[in-house]
């Protein structure tokens, strides 16, 4: 579902931010994950997890190990120019310990639109499904 408010640039852009985000996940890079997040960015769960802040949000990134995959499907995309958002569904798998896991869940994610009319991830809500060990 996309809102008419968002123009189809915008949309574009988003979009491409996210691929962008995912690969540099691949790469290793996840210093530059968490720079595609505000300065006082907010990634919760809703219940114990709370992540805010730039010093916050980089130690979650670069802590994280680097993944193997990660699928991000956009599943919604509305809001208004200022502040657009994305429901998606992400799918991850990493190595931790010499073990392979998978990481799935939902994000509800809040861009805001910066003073340079850049975009950046304002709020991060994170529902896990499942993290387990694949094929366990």
């Amino acid at each position: 579902m996309i809102s008419t408010k968002i123009s189809s640039k915008v949309l574009q852009d988003l979009n491409a931010k996210l691929r962008a985000m995912t690969e540099s996940m691949l790469a290793g890079n996840k210093l530059a994950v968490a720079r595609f997040y505000s300065d006082d960015a907010l990634l919760t769960d809703l219940k114990d997890f709370r992540v805010e802040g730039r010093e916050a949000i980089d130690r979650h990134w670069t802590q994280l190990p680097t993944y193997q995959s990660w699928q991000l499907n956009i599943l919604e995309t509305g809001g208004d120019l200022e502040t657009p958002f994305q429901r998606l569904h992400s799918l991850a798998h990493m190595e931790i310990k010499g073990r392979e896991y998978i990481d799935e869940g939902y994000c509800f994610v809040v861009w805001k639109r910066q003073a340079n009319g850049d975009y950046q991830i304002h709020a991060d809500i994170y529902r896990p499904l499942k993290f387990e060990v694949q094929g366990g």
